[in-house]
């Protein structure tokens, strides 16, 4: 709890640090590859060079229920999931695809909705 409170405030507080950026949208289009076609199901975001190590996130796939990854620092990132079917917005599991990871790297997810 230390931890999770010590991160919240350094959020907060040092703003300028934070690199927001949408990696991953099951809905929208993607900025970073214009030149796809919007009827097939490509990636969203594609590393632009070697050195990019960017996760790729995918869920258009049967039960994947992630709507929007961000990219908050470098290896933290913030998810969105889609709501279970039938149900009054609630969110039990996740389900989705990640690619681009470096080896003995730890990486950081946030479920916002969960």
């Amino acid at each position: 709890l230390e931890e999770c409170l010590r991160r919240e405030a350094e959020r907060v507080s040092h703003q300028e640090n934070l690199m927001n950026r949408v990696v991953y949208d099951c809905i929208d289009p993607s900025p970073y590859n214009p030149s796809a076609d919007p009827t097939v199901a490509s990636e969203f975001y594609v590393p632009q060079k070697p050195d990019d190590y960017t996760l790729v996130f995918e869920s258009r796939f049967e039960s994947g229920n992630l709507r929007r990854a961000i990219q908050v620092y470098e290896f933290e990132y913030d998810l969105i999931l889609k709501p279970d079917y039938n149900t009054r917005g609630c969110t039990q599991w996740y389900f989705f695809r990640v690619s681009n990871t470096l080896p003995g790297k730890v990486y950081r997810f946030n479920i916002i909705n969960l």
